[in-house]
């Protein structure tokens, strides 16, 4: 028996590889350009980027610190972050939370000993407003940016929110891609067993049914040569609910490979006149016993037409048998003619009848899978899916069915398809 794949090793194969660590190191080195651009445009000695992830500041990126550690200057982001706006400090020693700090009143143990003496921050926000990090810049000396620093600090902050934006709006593309491609595997998944289960159905329910259409014809037979005509309704009554039941089968089937897109077309030369009058041959047992006058009008020089002979004879069986079922008394025609629109050449395909006719109201419901617009209580039987098929079929031919009724006047329906 063969298995449908995993959905889980289908959305695998459909998602293209992550590289997180990658990503990671793309924008470690963007923040440690931007920290050396800090320095170089605003005069600075250190530059400090830190982020903020749902827990304290991380620090992510610095510049002028190749013998200091690094982080032991975060707490300078922790407090510009707290701080919650840019701000500029000109002189630490005077700054009540700052000025006890080791490296503002020692300096660094590491480095040259110089003492921290001045800070700049400004917060890397998103476009709701929320601080996503700080970009702070320290110095040396008691010092205030000038204006065109100032602005240079806040745009090169921008261009870190930007790049976390960027970030941002690339995970959250990945992880729609992998979300996708989840539903995509299940939902092949799910098309596969669905496939597995009608072929199934088909062949379970099909092979009996043949089977009892097959004990039927016998037992008429039988009858039929015993003189036993009184048991022929009843075996009558067998073959047609058994009948009834293969096409029942049949067009679940062929709505579940239109559906599917299995259907194959398989294009050749079809001579339109002797087709249509086949067609006569094939209602010829339905129109039994009905007081209905029959009509084939068949336009001189048809010629052949370019299609899947296959389905316009289903498409054709179904309007016409559709046409005999709802009309009790009067008359059935099958008319053929060419067609012209714009440069394309059509064959037109008119069925029309003098049967109970369809409401104006009800015109858009009888494409709709399953639907059936008359009155249940009259009992004509059908799944509701004849009309259905048939227009998927005439559009996978290239042409379409249309339909012109009035209730009690009967109803015209029209198949047209390109004759090449």
């Amino acid at each position: 028996m063969e298995l449908a794949p995993s959905p889980d090793l289908v959305a695998q194969r459909l998602v293209a590889p992550e590289r997180p660590a990658a990503a990671a190191s793309e924008r470690e080195q963007a923040f440690a350009d931007l920290a050396r651009l800090a320095t170089a445009a605003l005069g600075a000695p250190i530059a400090l980027i830190a982020l903020v992830d749902d827990g304290p500041p991380l620090l992510c990126a610095s510049a002028g610190l190749d013998r200091d550690d690094p982080s032991a200057y975060l707490s300078f982001c922790t407090f510009a972050i707290q701080r919650g706006e840019a701000c500029e400090l000109a002189d630490l020693d005077v700054e009540p939370q700052l000025a006890d700090h080791p490296l503002v009143a020692f300096g660094s143990p590491l480095g040259d000993g110089s003492r921290v003496r001045s800070l700049a921050a400004a917060p890397l926000c998103d476009r709701d407003g929320r601080t996503l990090g700080v970009l702070c810049v320290l110095d040396d000396v008691p010092r205030r940016l000038g204006d065109e620093q100032r602005r240079g600090l806040l745009a090169l902050a921008r261009q870190a929110a930007q790049r976390l934006e960027l970030d941002r709006r690339e995970r959250e593309l990945v992880e729609q891609r992998a979300a996708l491609a989840r539903a995509r595997a299940e939902a092949q998944t799910s098309a596969r067993a669905k496939d597995v289960f009608l072929a199934n159905m088909g062949h379970e329910l099909r092979t009996p049914l043949n089977a009892i259409l097959g004990c039927a014809e016998l037992l008429r037979e039988e009858a039929t040569a015993a003189g036993l005509g009184q048991l022929l309704p009843d075996i009558q009554t067998v073959d047609r609910s058994g009948r009834h039941l293969v096409a029942v089968i049949e067009d679940i089937l062929d709505l579940a490979r239109l559906e599917a897109g299995v259907p194959q077309l398989r294009r050749e030369p079809v001579a339109v006149a002797p087709l249509a009058e086949e067609m006569e041959a094939a209602v010829r047992p339905q129109l039994r016993g009905k007081p209905l006058r029959w009509r084939l009008a068949l336009e001189p020089g048809l010629g052949d037409i370019s299609t899947d002979a296959t389905k316009l004879r289903q498409i054709l069986l179904n309007l016409l048998s559709n046409a005999i079922k709802f009309t009790a008394g009067g008359e059935v025609e099958l008319a053929v003619r060419l067609v012209r629109e714009a440069d394309r050449e059509f064959v037109a395909f008119r069925v029309a009848d003098t049967g109970i006719g369809i409401a104006a109201d009800k015109l858009s419901l009888l494409f709709r899978d399953f639907s059936q617009v008359h009155d249940r209580r009259h009992n004509f039987g059908g799944t509701g899916l004849g009309l259905a098929i048939s227009r998927r079929f005439a559009r996978l031919l290239g042409g379409d069915i249309v339909v012109d009724s009035e209730l009690g006047r009967g109803s015209r329906f029209t198949l047209l398809l390109p004759r090449s």
